[in-house]
């Protein structure tokens, strides 16, 4: 007897599905991490990256169209897809270190960092303003969050909920458990708008493609992102800053830029343009330099996507 979609896989249950493998992946591995060797754990992961690109065929499309969209038309097909290949590779490695986020490894992962632009943040916290950090799916954001929390300051990241809920638990539970406060994804903007108030710290991943947003260039090709940290430091008075934490062998490179200047034109639409394409200026920036630690799985750009793939 045929299923009553004549055979096709539905594509919520797919979801669910693999929401339950990763959610089991999740509690079984974590503790092994934990326990493992780092260098063991990197070894594991780097095999398991590397066939993946091979295992997942739409995720791999998406990855070195993208990537094709950052070295651009002069790059030959060949080392398109070798860093793209290798985004996968430290990937692996950056699941690895989401999972040993929690006490002593957190320690050791702060050992490794060296941070530079710290005196731009203390000048931002200074201002007394509010202080809103953007960044991108470039190195590990959640470590970046999880070092400012280390040292005492009150650090709100905002999380995309995933599926199924009790995954969504564990993952949230493992960003508490660094230190971090987490938001959900699609909260009321009062929300958002009380933590800058009471001189806390919002931390958003501006790199979302979305069909409502602002458009902005982006490595010479139009695209739409969400523009809520723009608007939220528009309507605020919060400082903006742009951070990042990328890998460095087996060692971590931050970097804070300066406070990222608000277009005042008088004009509330065109300052929140402004801003946001400022905000992916800065991130197109840091991406050229670390374009197989930028982990972009979804289509980036319309007019890169196949004609005959639904988005």
């Amino acid at each position: 007897m045929a299923p009553p979609n004549g055979g096709r896989i539905d594509l919520e249950d797919c979801i669910i599905v693999c929401g339950m493998i990763y959610y089991w992946l999740h509690r079984l591995v974590a503790p092994v991490t934990r326990w493992a060797p780092l260098w063991l754990n990197y070894a594991i992961a780097s095999m398991i990256g590397w066939c993946a690109f091979f295992l997942f065929p739409d995720k791999r499309g998406n990855a070195v169209r993208n990537m094709a969209g950052v070295l651009g038309v002069e790059a030959e097909p060949k080392q398109i897809r070798h860093i793209a290949h290798r985004g996968f590779v430290n990937y692996a490695k950056y699941l690895v270190d989401m999972l040993r986020l929690t006490g002593r490894s957190l320690e050791d992962l702060e050992r490794r960092v060296v941070v530079t632009g710290w005196e731009h943040f203390l000048e931002a916290r200074d201002a007394g303003a509010g202080l809103i950090f953007v960044g991108g799916h470039i190195g590990n954001s959640d470590l970046a969050a999880a070092i400012l929390a280390g040292r005492g300051f009150p650090v709100n990241v905002i999380a995309e909920p995933l599926h199924p809920p009790r995954w969504n638990a564990l993952v949230q539970a493992a960003r508490l458990a660094a230190g971090l406060k987490v938001i959900p994804l699609g909260s009321n903007a009062m929300r958002f708008l009380r933590v800058l108030r009471e001189k806390e710290i919002l931390a958003f991943l501006i790199d979302r493609p979305e069909e409502e947003g602002v458009s902005v260039r982006f490595f010479g090709r139009t695209t739409t992102v969400p523009a809520g940290a723009a608007a939220l430091a528009l309507r605020s008075n919060a400082r903006i800053l742009g951070a990042y934490i990328v890998r460095s062998g087996n060692e971590w490179v931050a970097h804070i830029s300066p406070a990222i200047p608000r277009p005042e034109t008088g004009d509330p639409g065109r300052d929140l343009e402004a801003l946001t394409q400022a905000l992916f200026d800065w991130l197109e920036r840091v991406i050229r330099q670390y374009p197989d630690q930028w982990f972009m799985f979804r289509p980036m750009w319309p007019e890169l996507q196949p004609a005959n793939e639904p988005p």
